[in-house]
């Protein structure tokens, strides 16, 4: 799902599905305005959604900081963490517009 050219939304996956959508988009949003200003925050509570985030930033350097930054963290008791068998980052810049 990544694209070939960098843009200024992240994709993050593995979140705590149990969290209240407007808690967790307000608390995914206080978390990455620390790396770049952040435009908007998507998460979805459906079958097929939850446990993921879009996170829109007003520029690729926040976009890339947030990015490189975040291996690791431990959100609501959930890590974002590398999937080597996929040779992905949990946290990758995608293309939103596909």
């Amino acid at each position: 799902m990544s694209s070939n050219q960098p843009n200024t939304a992240l994709y993050v996956k593995n979140l705590n599905d149990k969290v209240n959508k407007e808690e967790l988009r307000h608390q995914l949003h206080a978390l990455f305005t620390t790396y770049g200003r952040v435009i908007d925050v998507v998460a979805l509570k459906t079958q097929k959604m939850r446990g993921q985030a879009f996170l829109v930033f007003s520029d690729l350097a926040g976009a890339t900081a947030a990015m490189r930054a975040c291996e690791g963290i431990v959100f609501y008791d959930k890590p974002m963490v590398r999937d080597p068998s996929q040779e992905h980052w949990s946290l990758e810049v995608v293309d939103v517009n596909k």
